[in-house]
Formats: structure tokens, sequence, C-alpha cells
């Protein structure tokens, strides 16, 4: 006997004993009869089924016969390690049954490792102890268990999705119908006739939910804004050609364009809460409708079907109705997808070819241009064709653009997706040998997948704006000259009067007049630093007011005129003035420190100025503090002072549209305020 033959015939003895009572079935792969005989004696007392086979091979075999003849299958199986090599078990692990694997107790580690291999339990012999048996069994069953659902499962699945695939196939082959149908009305709205309306598809429309739904009555209305006007119809005989809106209450019309559910009715002489149109034509009493989908989501038409072939209509009718209404929605969808796209091609090609800038596109594949618009021609005098079918090197060439290494990146960039797009200045010489500017604006178009198909672009020529900015770059050089020469000539004008003011002072015998001089000459200087502040800023000149006052400062340090024990502390925000505003606020400025350091201390004492300049909302703060003598309020009124300096200020806060007062308080406080924006530009300086 083959081993073959062994295993159905195991086989066979386990299915002719299937109804002795026994609950479960187990192979015994043992040698030993002994333990075997053990074992088996054991599992019959629980009603187990046992077989005892001497090889695995043997045992392979009837697993496999097992399988193949749907036998009564196996719950667990018992194999004993102690020889059996790790391909042994795993050839018995394969068919996903639980093992128990059995050795002697010295072999424990032997059964550790069956359990890492993927062995469900383990005995160990001799059998002393029962209940380490049942424990084993019982997780066996227990797996057993979770196994056989899993299979029973996983076959209910199996049978599910057999029945959803036929059911598809079925679908399937009508929507290939469907589809072709499809192709036919957009491949007509693609000729040249044009796209079509609902109002042309009506026919095939309706002749296709018909033949379908084996309908041989009617009718599709188009919906306008008073009323139902009738697009196509099987019958003629019955059908009105107009509905006028309001609708009857009852109409299966009126409820179908409210809800925009489609309609099935069994049979229209039980419907009370419908009304009928009274046609005796009716093959039977059956009838649906449905909504036809405008590609806005609106409700743009009304199909109705009746007299079907074999009646009366069902529930899967209207499911197969609702489909071809949904497809014939995206039919509609797709006509005024192709018409709007004739549309925009046509306006885009009108505008491209009127543009008066170059319009260009520079295709990836074809590694050339393929299409500019006559502009070109204009701009350079060369034709269409002289472009058309080159490259971007042989652009270079053609228009002797002296720029070409800026265009030639830019142009790579583009191609190897480095720049999306962008925009160059550029010069070419035309046919007729003219230089023109022109000002290149590209961008990268893509396809659906995000690969770069072409470079369009557009060619402005910027001729006229490029010699406005070489003219204006040469007045503002020729302003700026004039500027400084000006700024240059005045500070010598003003030194000269120094001069001849030192001149003049070391003349004098009299004391008095040689101060007299002194501040004379204190106001020049306040103005001669202006001039050596100056910068310009938006083609104005403008003063920094810190950097003057620190040069004020060190012009007293210079001349003695401010002690150095006199300490001098500055809080100066970055505040720039306008050259007049500047003028009078160093002439300001100058009388005040002047009056301080020839008045406020004693020779020698040691004092505090505090100067601080502000800008607070809207109006600049002067704060001038000096830790001096101070002064008693009856000595200074501005309305009323006399001397030359007071005069001066008065003059001079007057010009700046501002304020000055006079604080007592352990010594004086001068704060000037005067508006941060320039309301007396250019008023003559005192």
């Amino acid at each position: 006997m083959t081993l073959d033959d062994k295993a159905l015939q195991i086989l066979y003895n386990i299915n002719v004993n299937q109804t002795s009572g026994y609950r479960y079935s187990a192979i015994i792969i043992e040698k030993d009869d002994i333990v075997a005989t053990e074992i088996i004696s054991h599992l019959k007392e629980y009603r187990f089924r046992t077989v005892q086979i001497e090889s695995v091979d043997e045992a392979v075999k009837l697993l496999k016969n097992q399988d193949r003849t749907g036998a009564y299958s196996t719950y667990f199986i018992i194999l004993n390690i102690t020889a059996a090599t790790d391909e042994a078990l795993q050839s018995i692990l394969r068919f996903n049954i639980p093992v128990i694997a059995v050795t002697e107790q010295e072999n424990f580690q032997k059964a550790v490792n069956s359990l890492n291999q993927g062995a469900a339990s383990y005995i160990l012999t001799p059998l002393t102890d029962p209940v380490l048996i049942d424990s084993a069994i019982e997780n066996c069953l227990r797996i057993s268990r979770g196994n056989r659902q899993s299979r029973l499962y996983t076959l209910h699945l199996e049978e599910e999705l057999k029945r959803k695939t036929e059911e598809n196939e079925r679908k399937n082959y009508l929507l290939q119908n469907f589809n072709k149908n499809l192709e036919r009305m957009t491949s007509a709205s693609n000729r040249e006739e044009g796209p079509k309306n609902l109002t042309d598809l009506g026919p095939d429309i309706l002749n296709d939910f018909g033949a379908h739904l084996q309908a041989s009555g009617g009718s599709i209305y188009i919906r306008e804004n008073s009323g139902l006007r009738l697009a196509h119809t099987i019958e003629t005989k019955h059908v009105p050609d107009f509905l006028p809106f309001p609708l009857n209450e009852k109409s299966p019309f009126r409820m179908v364009l409210e809800t925009g559910k489609s309609m099935l009715v069994n049979n229209i002489e039980s419907e009370k809460e419908l009304s009928t149109s009274g046609w005796s034509g009716y093959k039977d009493s059956s009838f649906m409708i449905f909504p036809i989908p405008g590609h806005h989501g609106n409700i743009e038409g009304i199909l109705s079907l009746h007299n079907k072939v074999k009646p009366p209509f069902i529930g899967e009718d209207k499911e197969m109705g609702q489909l071809m209404s949904s497809f014939y929605a995206e039919v509609n969808k797709t006509v005024t997808s192709i018409e709007a796209l004739h549309l925009s091609e046509t306006r885009y090609k009108n505008l491209a070819e009127n543009s008066a800038a170059v319009i260009f596109s520079f295709s990836i594949e074809a590694d050339a241009f393929d299409y500019v618009n006559d502009a070109f021609v204009d701009l350079t005098g060369y034709g269409r064709q002289h472009l058309i079918g080159s490259g971007f090197i042989d652009m270079v060439k053609l228009l002797q653009i002296p720029e070409k290494e800026d265009f030639i990146s830019q142009f790579e960039s583009l191609v190897t997706g480095r720049s999306s797009g962008n925009g160059i200045e550029y010069r070419i010489v035309t046919a007729t040998g003219r230089t023109k500017w022109l000002f290149q604006q590209s961008v990268v178009i893509t396809n659906s997948e995000g690969f770069t198909v072409s470079i369009d672009g557009i060619l402005t020529e910027i001729t006229e704006q490029k010699e406005a900015e070489e003219k204006l770059k040469t007045l503002v050089n020729q302003k700026d000259l004039l500027l400084s020469e000006i700024n240059h000539r005045v500070k010598n004008n003003l030194q000269v009067i120094s001069s001849f003011i030192n001149l003049q002072s070391g003349l004098e015998n009299e004391e008095s007049n040689r101060k007299s001089l002194q501040k004379i000459k204190n106001r020049i200087t306040s103005m001669a630093l202006v001039h050596d502040n100056i910068y310009d800023t938006n083609l104005m000149p403008s003063i920094d007011v810190k950097n003057y006052i620190i040069s004020l400062i060190q012009h007293y340090r210079d001349q003695k005129i401010a002690d150095e024990n006199i300490e001098i502390e500055l809080d100066i925000e970055s505040i720039t003035l306008d050259l007049d505003r500047a003028v009078l606020c160093g002439l300001l400025m100058n009388e005040a420190l002047s009056n301080i350091f020839n008045h406020a201390f004693d020779e020698g004492e040691r004092g505090k100025v505090a100067i601080s300049f502000k800008n607070r909302e809207y109006k600049y703060e002067i704060r001038i503090f000096d830790s001096g003598r101070g002064f008693h309020p009856d000595d200074i009124t501005l309305s009323t002072a006399e001397g030359l300096g007071l005069d001066i200020m008065k003059n001079l806060i007057t010009q700046l549209d501002g304020s000055i007062s006079f604080v007592n308080n352990q010594g004086t406080i001068i704060l000037i305020k005067f508006p941060v924006q320039n309301t007396k530009i250019r008023e003559e300086l005192l």
C-alpha cells in the first residue's frame, strides 16, 4: 500500500466513525505505541477521535487529502519532536492546525524551541499529570475554534464578493452601452456643427431610456421660465407641446420638479394623490418619471416612460433609470464643457492674434517655438516663420541679443523647473538694424501630472521707457552735482564770513564787542553745521538731528564756550528734518545753548546740561535743561522780552509755527514744540 493509499484509508476510517459520538478529531504522530496508547486512552475519555500515524510524511499526505476531499477536519495534532527536525515541525505547522509538541522531560529546551517556532503547547513524558494534558488540549481547541470561525467568515466574504462581482458585471455591461452613447454624443459636439444642447440630445436620451428599460412610450420636456416645453416623444397623439406653470398640485411632473427625485408609480388608477392625463392609450397603469439635472445642479428637464414591453415597471427599473439619468447629466456637463472650451479657445485665439504685445509658446517636447502672433512681425521686422520651429538659441542669433547669457539662463531655468516664471529685460536688433529694448514675462505650463509641456510668454517693447530712465538718471546726477556745488559754496561763504568776524574781533579793544562778534560767529557756525550734516533722502536734502546736535556741542567745546566741568547728556531719537527747518532749529538751539553756557554757571562751576529731541504724536519736542542758577519768573516773559537773543528765538519759533516756554525748577528748562509736518516751507530766514 502506497503512502497516498494509507492516507485515503485513514480518512475513510475517520468518516465512517463520524456518527460514533465523537466530538473532536486529533492526529497523533508517535512511533512509541506505549506513549501513543496512553495519550489516546486519555483523549477517548473526553470523546476525542484519534488517529495514530508513525511519520510526519504520512501526516502531511493525510492533511493534503483531507483538504482536497473535504473530509472531517482535524482539531489539533500531537507530534513527538524528540527525533523530529525543525523542517518536519514547519511542514505540519503550515496547515494552520494547532500542534502539541511531545518530548521527554530532559528535552525541555526543545519543547520551548517548538513553542518559539509556532507550536500551540507541549507535553512532557512520562505523563504524570493529566491536568497538563487537559490544559494543552483546551488551548489547542480555543485556537482551532478561532481558525474555523475565520475560515467561515472568509467563505462568507468570498460568496458575497462573488455575488457583488456578478451584479457589477451585469451593470458594467449596461454602462458599456451608455459609454458608447456618450462617445457618440460628445464626438458630435467636437465636429464642425458645434456642441448640442438638451433639445438636440432629447431623442437620443429618450430612445436610450426606452430601449434599456423596455418602454415603448415616453416623453422628454425641457424646463423653461414659463413652463415645460416638449423636446421629444415616442408617441405624438396625447402629449401636449407645452405645459405652463404652475402645474397641477397633483401632477407627478410637479412633484419630481419640486423634490428632484425620481418617481415610480405601479398603478396610476389607485393613486388618489396624483392626477392623470386621462389618456386611454396606456397598455398598463405603471410609469416612471426622472429629473434630468443640468450642469449647474438645477433640474433642466423631465423624462417619463410608460407602456413597458413586459409590464409593470419595478424598483429595479427605477434604479437603472436613476443611474441613466445621472449618466446623461454627465453627458450634458461634458457637452457644456466642450462648448465652453470651444468658446474659450476662440476668445483667447482672437485676443492673442489681435494683441499689440508679442505672445509666444515654446514646446518642451519639440524643443522649439510652436506659436507666435503677428505682433512679432511689427516688433522685429521678421516673419513668424523665422521663429516657429526654431529653438531659443536660434532666437538669440536671429535677434542679435547682447544679453544672451541672461536670456539663455532664464530659459534654461524655466525648462529645468528651477523657476516657474519671471521677467527679463534685454535688447534686440530688428531686421532694419534698429536696437529696441524688450521686457519678456514667461510662465511655465504643466500638464495634469505636473510635467512642464511648454513655456508661454509675452514680449513688450520698453524702448521709450528705458530712454526716459536714462534721461532721468542724467537729470538726477546733474541735480546731485548742482546741490553739492551749492552746498560747497554756501559752506565756503559762511567760512569766509566767520573769518572776517575773527579778523574784526581781533581789532576790537572792548570785551563786550568781542563777545557780540563771537555770538554772531556762533550763529553762522550753527548754519554752517547744517550744511556739514546734509544728505539726500528721496531727492530732498535732509539733516540727521542727532549728528547735528553732537557737532554743535563739539563746536562749543572746541571754542571753550562750554566748560569741561559742564556734563552734557543727550537723549535724541532718530529724526531727520528738511533743510529749512534744520536751519531754524539750529539757530534756535544755538541761542538757547549760548545763553546757558554764558550765563547759567559761574566760571569753573560744575553743572549739567540735558538735551532731548522727541517725536510726540504729530509734534516734535525739544527739551533743554540746565542745573545752573535759574531765573526769577518775572525776568523772562517771551512776549515782552528784550535783547537780540530772545528776539531771535521769538522770530524763529514763529517761523516754525511752534511754541516755546521756560520753566524754573532747580535750574532752567526750555521746552520747544513745533509740528512734524512742515507748514511754512521756504520762509525767509532771519
